[in-house]
This record gives structure tokens, sequence and C-alpha cells, in this order.
């Protein structure tokens, strides 16, 4: 079976193209270059150029996972817009062009509306942020075209990942996203900047649902084996860890494994974080057959530590925005 993953050099891309090399022939594409040559240097704004290339590959299945996904006010509209939708609708009309009729969709959990409630797959939307709201367009777009589809809604993903003998992890450039900034300023002794301490929560810190990149990669191959074998679907499901921390139980837990003192600074909050999101996994485990076995928070910090290691061992050093 051939595979195409669109945004295959990204953090969640990168991992999933050498995970899923083992089982299936993979190929990716990316606006990066890389060295890989199964790695193809493509904008998906380019649709004579995306059209070529599913040609040329014909893959049984693509796993879309490019897009503008930092959730960042500075970010235009513009870049959420082309990045997103108008990658995806190009992406689509390629598959409809050659015949490709197998899609996963990365979308967010962001998409929900805030409830203290477990979000399901039928909870009420409303998508604050550009980001949340480029990606539910994609939902729909994707549902329109009655392309076979799993449109799996991820909540945060985090840590890192060994396969065979290389670690993979996070590392973007500007890193925004609190486990990987946080274990690695808290090792380097710097100062940990949290958006706000007014949220309606116990300690006045945002709560989020942490899923292991390893139980993503799991959820991923399962839903390639159901639409393979299950024709003519679109289901819509949740992955998370069905468990919860606020940002300060979260820097509280690195201290305690890490043995070193956070130094903590509160500052503004961004617009669209929602005070709490919470997983229902239910539909993942009946439907795909799927349980997040690696999202023990310990195990996730740890795995994380192990990457933060290996990137100053390398001197390879994460950037922060501004003051982060």
């Amino acid at each position: 079976m051939k595979i195409l993953i669109t945004g295959a050099s990204g953090y969640i891309g990168s991992i999933i193209y050498n995970y899923l090399k083992k089982n299936f022939t993979v190929f990716g594409l990316d606006k990066k270059k890389s060295q890989s040559k199964k790695i193809i240097n493509c904008n998906l704004k380019d649709k004579n150029r995306i059209n070529k290339i599913i040609k040329e590959i014909s893959p049984n299945l693509i796993i879309h996972l490019a897009g503008q996904s930092l959730v960042d006010q500075t970010i235009s509209r513009k870049k959420y817009i082309n990045n997103n939708i108008l990658a995806t609708k190009n992406l689509l009309k390629a598959m409809k062009s050659n015949g490709i009729n197998n899609l996963i969709f990365s979308s967010t959990a962001a998409v929900y509306k805030f409830t203290n409630k477990k979000l399901n797959e039928l909870s009420k939307i409303e998508a604050k942020s550009t980001y949340a709201k480029t990606k539910l367009e994609c939902e729909n777009i994707i549902k329109k075209s009655r392309i076979n589809s799993i449109i799996l809604r991820f909540f945060n993903v985090c840590s890192s990942i060994r396969i065979n003998k290389n670690i993979f992890g996070e590392f973007h450039n500007p890193e925004t996203h609190l486990i990987p900034t946080a274990v690695y300023k808290n090792i380097i002794k710097k100062k940990i900047y949290l958006y706000g301490n007014n949220y309606k929560t116990k300690d006045g810190t945002c709560i989020r649902d942490y899923i292991h990149i390893k139980d993503i990669c799991e959820s991923i191959k399962k839903s390639i084996k159901f639409l393979i074998y299950k024709k003519n679907k679109l289901e819509v499901i949740n992955v998370g860890s069905n468990t919860t921390y606020t940002n300060l139980e979260i820097l509280k837990r690195i201290e305690q494994i890490t043995g070193i003192k956070n130094k903590v600074k509160f500052i503004k909050k961004r617009s669209g974080d929602v005070d709490k999101l919470n997983c229902s996994i239910n539909k993942a485990k009946k439907i795909l057959n799927w349980r997040p076995i690696n999202s023990k928070i310990d195990k996730i910090i740890k795995d994380e530590i192990i990457f933060v290691k290996k990137l100053i061992k390398d001197k390879r050093y994460r950037k922060f925005k501004n003051y982060l």
C-alpha cells in the first residue's frame, strides 16, 4: 500500500512518516526541502504541481497534516486561509482528478465550544481563533467532497518517540507549546512565561488534555486500516488522553521529575484560548479499537526530557518569540 503524507517535515508529519515506513510504502510532501528522496518539495498552494505529484505516485491513501498550525495572534489571517483552506481545496481537487478516495485529516479540539464537560464528537462547535476557524472550514470542505475520510480532532499533541535508534520530537521555530517550552526552560533554568492566570479553573491557569505522539501514531495507523476496509465512510473522531491538567500542575510535575525549581512569570492570555479542553475518547475506542496507552503525564514529561537532553547535546537550541 502506498501512502502520501502532507506536511511530512513537520513535528507530527516527520514522526508519522518514519513510524509508518516499516508497514507501508510512504511518500511525503512538504514546502520545506528535505534530504529524503521520498519527501517531495511542494507547496499545496500550487495546484498544478500537487496534481502532477499525486498522479505520479497514485497513493492508496493520503494523510493531510500540512497547515498553519500555531495559535498566534501575529500570524495574518491570509496565511491561515492560504495554508489551511486553499491548500486543502487544492489537495481534494487533485485527489478527485486522480481517483484517490481515502483521506485522513488532522483537525483540532480548538473547534469546540468551551464546556466543563468532556467533549465528544457531537459537542457544540465554536471555533474562536483564526486557526480553529480555518481548520473547521477544512472539515466542512472535506465533508462536502464525499471522499472516504476520517477527520481526527487532536487535543494537545506532545513529547518524543524513539524509532529504531533515532529520537524524534517537537522542534518548532519559535516554540510556543507548553510542555516542550517548560521542560526545556526548566532544564536550562530560564524563566517560563504562562499565558494567563485568570481562567475559570481551580488555579487560574487553563486546563488541557495532553496526548503522547506515539498514541497519535497508533490512532493514524488504526485509521488507515479502518478506511481501507470500510468504504464510503466519513468519521469525525477525537484523539486525546481522556485526562486533564492545568498549566501549573504540569509545571509542578516537571519540577518533581527533574528536581529543578521553575522560574515562572504570568503574561496576558491569548485571544481564542478557552479555559478547558477535556476529551472523550469513547468513539475512538469503539470505531478504531484505540486507547492512549502512552499518555500518562509522567511518561510524556520523561520522554520530552530525553529529547531536550539530545537537543542540548547536539547543540540545537530552542528559540522563543519575543520575551518567550
